[in-house]
């Protein structure tokens, strides 16, 4: 059987101030986006009369962390609660700690704005975190690393556009992606216990991507197979409503002012593509290169209309849970009425979908992306 335990603690201080015994639970983990959980507590279950439930669970102060059988799987911020008297029921929500950064703002107070030039991406990324933990308050303990990409980029945050820490590290993580030359990278926050066994929180910078490949080199990825495998069940969709082949990204200035640029994918329409344009208004932004940048990432995302494949697999039979996170690249094989052909391809992790299950039992449900870059 395996064992669920839901730690609480202040957010600031990171003091473990109760374990509670929740039900329903269900908690997601996404790559490069704060992850979601939704649990509940029964008032008058008998091992809650002695907790501080109150006291444990006040939103925007408290951090919970899911530890599964001395391993802990989630952590984030209870953003959320809601009290029915009719059931005697308290209804938690929240999301990974990445949802904090949202709350911080990149701000400089001695001049009008945060400016790097001819940074490493992933140190303005750290630095971005290390100077909004800096001030009074503001440390909820993540650990940020300090390894580097080795591409360079200038960015300039002024004061007045209010910027998020969160927003800046997607935009910094959205340009160019999908190629091992290109910009760009993952980012994400893990925890786990540390020597002493406390709960720690480290930002993940990957470039460019978090996760075990698949290369011509190292084939040994995990495996799912359906119907004769280990696979319960699996959803395939294609939604070609936000796909485009040409991009276009307008930066700051006003009217004929505004710096735009453009990114076409001319191998799809020589194709024979109909050409599709997509929008893209980043009042924020000036710089030439950082809006081409942003354009091309934006491109590799929407040129062909995303392939998003869900399947539901138990977490005892191999590839057992745990032995893949998000970012991984896995091999989905499917034979049935649906691909009579076969389907035998490389997908990538983007989300987990997990569900300790109380009485159903545990299911696990794999968000995957078709792999397109070797």
């Amino acid at each position: 059987m395996t064992t669920y335990r839901y730690l609480f603690a202040d957010l600031l201080t990171n003091q473990i101030n109760a374990e509670l015994n929740l039900t329903r639970v269900n908690f997601t983990q996404s790559l490069n986006n704060a992850g979601t959980f939704t649990g509940e507590l029964l008032i008058t279950d008998p091992k809650l009369a002695t907790a501080n439930i109150l006291n444990s669970t006040i939103p925007a102060r408290t951090a919970l962390y899911i530890d599964r059988d001395g391993v802990l799987v989630w952590g984030g911020i209870i953003w959320g609660r809601d009290y029915n008297s009719a059931t005697q029921k308290l209804n938690l929500t929240g999301r990974e700690f990445e949802s904090y950064l949202d709350k911080r703002i990149v701000y400089n107070p001695v001049a009008t704005a945060t400016s790097f030039s001819s940074t490493d991406q992933n140190t303005i990324a750290q630095s971005l975190v290390n100077t909004a933990q800096s001030l009074q308050n503001g440390n909820i303990g993540i650990i940020v690393p300090t390894n580097t990409s080795g591409k360079l980029v200038s960015r300039t945050y002024y004061n007045y556009e209010l910027k998020s820490v969160y927003a800046a590290l997607q935009d910094l993580g959205q340009q160019d992606t999908g190629s091992t030359s290109g910009y760009g990278f993952d980012f994400n926050i893990r925890v786990a216990y540390d020597g002493s066994g406390n709960p720690t929180k480290t930002l993940q910078i990957g470039y460019p991507q978090i996760g075990t490949r698949y290369t011509a080199t190292s084939k040994v990825v995990p495996v799912f197979e359906f119907p004769a495998g280990n696979t319960i069940s699996y959803e395939y969709s294609e939604d070609g409503s936000n796909a485009a082949n040409r991009i276009w990204v307008a930066g700051s200035g006003s009217n004929e002012g505004k710096n735009l640029q453009v990114a076409s994918d001319t191998a799809k329409l020589t194709a024979g593509w109909a050409l599709m344009d997509q929008p893209s208004n980043r009042t924020d932004i000036y710089d030439t290169t950082t809006l081409q940048n942003l354009a091309a990432g934006q491109l590799a995302a929407v040129s062909y209309p995303p392939v998003i494949l869900k399947i539901v697999a138990p977490p005892y039979k191999d590839p057992v849970y745990g032995s893949y996170d998000i970012g991984d690249d896995v091999r989905v094989r499917i034979l049935d009425d649906f691909f009579p052909n076969g389907l035998d391809q490389i997908y990538r992790v983007v989300s987990l979908n997990v569900t300790p299950g109380e009485t159903q039992g545990e299911r696990i449900t794999l968000t995957l992306t078709l792999r397109t870059t070797s």
